[in-house]
């Protein structure tokens, strides 16, 4: 399948993009901006090249899932191994890779039952986190390009926290009504 391959080819690219985040020392300023918009971009066409091709499936959804989790985490990671994010401005993005292990987490003990994935807030916290991780890997371009990436990037943990907490009452409900069912 064409569209799994991309997707896998796109999780790759989080090898060496956070190797050049945390270790190059700012030797190839461009190519972790490259690396990680293009991981981006091919995220978006996976999905499109596999409803096109009548590809989708359930392995699909997984390595997707992964992909995207992972592209988070070397960014991330990369930035703070890397000093490219630091002190307090780390939690912001702990936020972020917490979230998916908690999403995740919820999502395995009970599949299906927590409503949309993708909703109003997610979007704008997925734009938010986007934003701001291209404008704290792309080398300075303007003035207050970091401060604005930090400020996204604390958006983005803020919409986070709050698409958790919907997660939570809706897990919180689910369990409420396994227990119930089993008196």
């Amino acid at each position: 399948m064409i569209s799994n391959t991309i997707t896998i080819f796109r999780t790759l690219l989080t090898i060496p993009l956070f190797a050049l985040l945390a270790f190059d020392g700012g030797a190839y300023d461009w190519w972790p901006l490259a690396l990680f918009l293009g991981a981006g971009l091919l995220d978006m066409v996976d999905g499109k090249v596999a409803r096109a091709r009548n590809e989708t499936s359930a392995f699909g959804a997984m390595i997707d899932l992964i992909g995207d989790r992972l592209l988070t985490f070397a960014a991330v990671l990369g930035l703070i191994v890397g000093g490219g994010l630091a002190g307090v401005d780390v939690v912001a993005g702990i936020v972020l890779i917490a979230r998916d292990l908690i999403v995740a987490s919820l999502n395995e003990a009970l599949p299906g039952k927590l409503g949309p994935r993708v909703g109003p807030i997610e979007k704008l916290k997925i734009m938010a986190a986007f934003s701001a991780l291209t404008l704290l890997i792309a080398p300075d371009v303007f003035a207050q390009q970091k401060l604005v990436g930090l400020v996204a990037l604390w958006i983005a943990a803020g919409l986070t926290v709050a698409t958790v907490v919907g997660y939570w009452a809706a897990a919180l409900k689910e369990f409420a009504r396994g227990n119930q069912t089993q008196v």
